[in-house]
């Protein structure tokens, strides 16, 4: 069996700790100055787009390009960028009430699509090809509905394709599709929340690998968000059917992920997406002896 790493980053990693980058300070400071609103988003929005062309290069330099080093070619699965899809959330139900499920997977999508893109772009700046796909393009196939799908099958050819051209594939996460018999046509599909793990399950199993690797802004799985609480306590290793009944379930996974992964008999390690060498948390789902 071929070493393939499936790397998925979460959206807070992807974007850094620090919206805007180093010297906050100084650009708020700008904003004071500005003479009008405009002004305002222009300085907002040119100090984010360069904290987070900073952010992605030290991805691909701390976690994609060693194994590149080493001659392994990972599969990598990205998030949207920190609050996108809460921001298209919002714009959608600014629009409609009830907007067609067809046309929210469409929008919705889109921030995973920017964050694959971006990365990709990232790591080919470096000298390392990558291409980013989206989830039809990965081979997701789902559940006959546009909001809400479940992964029924992984077709992993054109991946597969990219890895022997020594291709790194950048899969949007989130996101697949399925064939509508009404319209005879393919149709986007949009997994559940935090589905970015899911689609990293499913392509580490249908890539034959024993596990995959979520990085995120938490180092590992905790009985209760580190974040928001001193007392929470690192769990280094759980099985998953033991994880599945806890009865207030961590952010840091995705439930649906983990069901998936007890089905499919893959591991998932939790790790922290800013520091490369931190231990993280094993979630065992493989079928022992």
């Amino acid at each position: 069996m071929a070493l393939i790493p499936v790397m998925k980053f979460g959206g807070r990693t992807l974007q850094g700790k620090s919206r805007f980058g180093p010297n906050e300070d100084r650009l708020l400071d700008e904003c004071h100055r500005a003479q009008d609103l405009n002004e305002i988003y222009r300085a907002l929005a040119a100090r984010r787009n360069m904290a987070r062309a900073q952010r992605l290069r030290e991805v691909a330099r701390d976690f994609i390009l060693p194994a590149w080093k080493q001659g392994i070619w990972p599969v990598v699965v990205v998030s949207a960028f920190d609050w996108a899809t809460d921001k298209l959330e919002h714009l959608l139900a600014c629009i409609d009430a009830d907007p067609s499920p067809r046309e929210s997977a469409r929008l919705l999508m889109s921030g995973e699509l920017r964050a694959n893109a971006a990365l990709a772009i990232a790591l080919s700046a470096v000298g390392c090809p990558a291409c980013s796909m989206t989830g039809r393009e990965a081979g997701i196939i789902t559940s006959a509905r546009a909001v809400g799908a479940r992964i029924e099958q992984v077709d992993t050819e054109y991946v597969r394709s990219l890895l022997s051209l020594r291709v790194i594939p950048v899969v949007a996460g989130f996101q697949g599709y399925y064939h509508d018999p009404q319209t005879g046509r393919d149709e986007v599909s949009i997994l559940g929340r935090g589905g970015s793990n899911l689609t990293a399950v499913a392509l580490a199993d249908a890539l034959d690998q024993p596990s995959c690797t979520m990085f995120s802004d938490v180092d590992g799985l905790y009985d209760r968000d580190p974040r928001r609480y001193q007392e929470a306590r690192k769990v280094p290793e759980i099985s998953g059917p033991e994880l599945l009944e806890w009865e207030s379930f961590p952010q840091v996974i995705q439930r649906e992920a983990v069901e998936y992964a007890v089905a499919k008999g893959v591991d998932i390690w939790l790790r922290s997406g800013f520091e490369p060498d931190a231990p993280g948390s094993r979630i065992i789902c493989r079928r022992q002896g």
